[in-house]
């Protein structure tokens, strides 16, 4: 199994380590990085953190995380579904030109009683390049939202994206049918 010295020493050579703010494995060899939310560079960062952690032998699920400000005023707000589906329809894929609702990448939704936001997406493929930067897009978009208290996102590929899934009025648009 992987050891917390090995996600170090990786960390070490990506980023620099004051803006680090925590690392954990556990016996599973999940890894978790917390980064600050000042971190330069952070989409090339998050890119080689994943992938360098996920060299590695005996890793399991690679969480990298980035220190978040919390939202001010949000309270009071009723989170809805309809609400987070809106904000997430300004995260377009570049490769695509669609946004991931109407793209149909967004499988699952589900606001906690704590207002933490758990969303279940996928990819167009397994090997997007993009897939990094479209998960911290849906996440910084959802952390937008006055009221929400997280983020969860979950990646699956299970099942998998088809153009099938892309919502009737987008299929019309780039005649689909």
């Amino acid at each position: 199994m992987v050891t917390k010295e090995e996600i170090e020493r990786i960390v070490r050579e990506v980023v620099d380590e004051k803006f680090v703010k925590s690392i954990d494995v556990d016996d599973k060899g999940n890894v978790t990085v917390t980064l600050a939310k000042d971190t330069p560079d952070i989409d090339n960062v998050l890119i080689k953190l994943h992938s360098e952690i996920g060299k590695l032998e005996g890793v399991g699920l690679i969480t990298i995380n980035r220190e978040r400000e919390t939202q001010e005023g949000g309270e009071n707000v009723q989170l809805t579904k309809e609400i987070i589906l809106e904000k997430l329809k300004e995260v377009i894929d570049p490769e695509i030109g669609i946004d991931v609702v109407n793209l149909g990448l967004i499988y699952e939704l589900d606001v906690r009683p704590d207002n933490t936001v758990y969303v279940k997406m996928t990819m167009t493929t397994p090997g997007c390049p993009l897939t990094m930067w479209i998960l911290r897009a849906v996440e910084d978009k959802i952390l937008e939202i006055p009221g929400v208290k997280d983020a969860e996102i979950e990646l699956t590929f299970d099942p998998p994206w088809n153009p099938d899934m892309i919502s009737p009025e987008y299929k019309k648009k780039l005649g689909l049918y």
